[in-house]
């Protein structure tokens, strides 16, 4: 194994403090230790944004493990955890970090407190505590796969015995940072520009296909590093298609728009329903409802409320215009390092709004044979209710944009 130096892309203190949440949560659920696995977990940790890694967070210290591929990439990315390249298998990597930092019955008393890392920022483990029982490290069980618990499991038996956490590590990230809210409100920017560019240079032959192109070109032009999902564009009888594919049909009638760009990491997420052509009547008032029920969902929100609460007042506007089984998905989701995140806005959700999440709110009615409306805007929860952060017009003329 080599270990390599590292660099941040956040202000050291913002990586800080995500790494007090984490252990925080260890300590909450009586972890001596977190295996973080998951990609956005890891980007969120320390800072990297390739595809394939591990961190191992303890009490005082956190390591960060690769293979060759990413040496220099961890170089560049990599904050707050000392990162180690492997070379052969990780799990054996992973035992043998254990055991030079004294974690378990196996490991030598020389090793407690040698492990060189972030002194002041947990309870240690003593240099005399003895082990009567096997540590206790936490995984996202979201976020591993059965082989690779399973190679964990053999490659640390007798050492720590690997446990479930209660809930993912996606719920640790709900709650942005300013630094993280600047972020998205700039990719939120980017998305938008991008989306006006796009309708500009449409001409009435163009397709759904095409206008779809133009938008996730025209984001990439501004600066995204990726779109946040395959951009849904869907027009006419297709609009009734939730998530819609784009075709090389034409643009016409109400034509459903879903789009959202990656900008350093995190995703934003947006819909709007334009008219192209002749709308049926049915779809214009559907839409005039699907305005209303946003507006009530948006006057709901605020920290301390059930989420569940926020969908609920959506979904009566709707279900009394006689639109409830039209509208069949949750009003909407947490948005940050991954497009769809914690908290879920639904009919079952358990969560509750806290200060600081950003989710989105979609209500929308889907007619078979008819096509279907959809308006979504990401909303930032604070203090005094509800701020929305999208800024483009809900109208469906498209000159309005």
């Amino acid at each position: 194994m080599e270990e390599v130096g590292r660099k941040g892309a956040f202000e050291p203190e913002e990586y800080a403090r995500r790494r007090r949440i984490f252990r925080e949560a260890m300590r909450e659920q009586g972890l001596d230790g977190l295996l973080v696995t998951g990609l956005p977990d890891l980007r969120y940790l320390c800072g990297f944004s390739g595809s394939s890694g591990l961190a191992l967070l303890l009490p005082r210290s956190g390591w960060f493990l690769t293979d060759f591929r990413y040496r220099e990439q961890s170089r560049e990315e990599v904050f707050g955890l000392r990162t180690v390249i492997y070379e052969e298998d990780i799990g054996r990597a992973l035992r043998d970090i254990l055991l030079r930092t004294g974690v378990g019955p196996e490991a030598g008393a020389e090793a407690r407190g040698r492990d060189g890392g972030e002194k002041a920022e947990g309870p240690a483990y003593g240099d005399d505590r003895a082990w009567d029982r096997l540590p206790r490290v936490g995984y996202d069980p979201h976020a591993l796969t059965c082989a690779e618990l399973s190679l964990y499991r053999r490659r640390l038996r007798g050492l720590v015995s690997l446990a479930p956490l209660r809930a993912g590590l996606t719920r640790l990230r709900s709650r942005k940072s300013s630094a993280e809210l600047e972020l998205m409100r700039r990719g939120i920017r980017v998305a938008e520009e991008a989306f006006r560019e796009a309708l500009r240079d449409l001409e009435g032959t163009s397709t759904e296909r095409e206008l779809a192109l133009g938008l996730d070109y025209a984001a990439r032009r501004r600066g995204a590093e990726a779109m946040a999902f395959e951009t849904i564009v869907a027009g006419g009888k297709r609009s009734a298609l939730v998530h819609a594919r784009p075709s090389q049909a034409g643009l016409t009638g109400a034509v459903v728009v879903d789009w959202g760009v990656v900008l350093g990491g995190y995703s934003s997420d947006c819909t709007r329903t334009l008219a192209l052509g002749r709308v049926p009547g049915e779809l214009r008032r559907a839409h005039r409802l699907i305005l209303e029920a946003q507006q009530r969902a948006l006057e709901a929100v605020r920290p301390g409320v059930r989420a569940s609460v926020v969908d609920r007042a959506a979904r009566e506007i709707l279900e009394k215009a006689g639109y409830g089984k039209a509208f069949g998905h949750g009003l909407g989701h947490g948005v940050g390092l991954e497009v769809h995140e914690a908290p879920n806005l639904s009919p079952r959700s358990r969560d509750i709004l806290e200060e600081g999440m950003v989710v989105t709110v979609e209500p929308g009615v889907y007619l078979p044979g008819v096509g279907g409306v959809r308006v979504e805007d990401m909303v930032m929860v604070t203090r005094g209710g509800a701020e929305v952060l999208t800024t483009l017009s809900r109208s469906l003329d498209p000159s309005d944009y």
